[in-house]
């Protein structure tokens, strides 16, 4: 009767607001997501949200799919990573030595998104290294 996909369209209808979006961010064209959409109120036999509210407005019914959505959806991909992970053995340790504070500015959520491909890596810092360049050879001497 459900599937993942209908899950995951609530979800980000919820999300976004709007079919319009909804249809952008899952790459569906709108009559597709509709089409979709119908076809679920009538498995369910109710209406899941009202139409041509600003944002959309569930209904009941599509607020117990949408808490079902939020229960099952962050376990299919974490079930999901971690299948993966046994493929790739994806496990380990990362370590990384920071010297320039302004780096955390673009470093952190740079991290944040490599630990939703990599939740099985352990990320190690450390700080307080000097980093000196490397020396260069010119001609017959060393260029520092």
């Amino acid at each position: 009767m459900l599937e993942l996909k209908h899950l995951r369209t609530l979800a980000v209808l919820r999300e976004t607001g709007s079919l319009t979006s909804t249809a952008t961010q899952l790459c569906l064209t709108q009559s597709a997501l509709s089409h979709q959409l119908k076809d679920l109120e009538q498995r369910i036999g109710s209406q899941l949200f009202l139409r041509k509210t600003r944002p959309v407005k569930f209904t009941e019914e599509g607020q117990v799919l949408l808490r079902l959505a939020d229960d099952v959806l962050p376990r299919m991909a974490k079930a999901e990573t971690e299948l993966a992970a046994m493929k790739e053995d994806a496990q380990g340790r990362l370590h990384m030595a920071i010297e320039c504070h302004s780096c955390f500015q673009w470093l952190m959520p740079a991290l944040k998104e490599y630990k939703v491909g990599w939740p099985l890596v352990t990320l190690d810092f450390s700080s307080g290294f000097g980093f000196e360049p490397f020396p260069h050879w010119q001609g017959e001497t060393w260029i520092w």
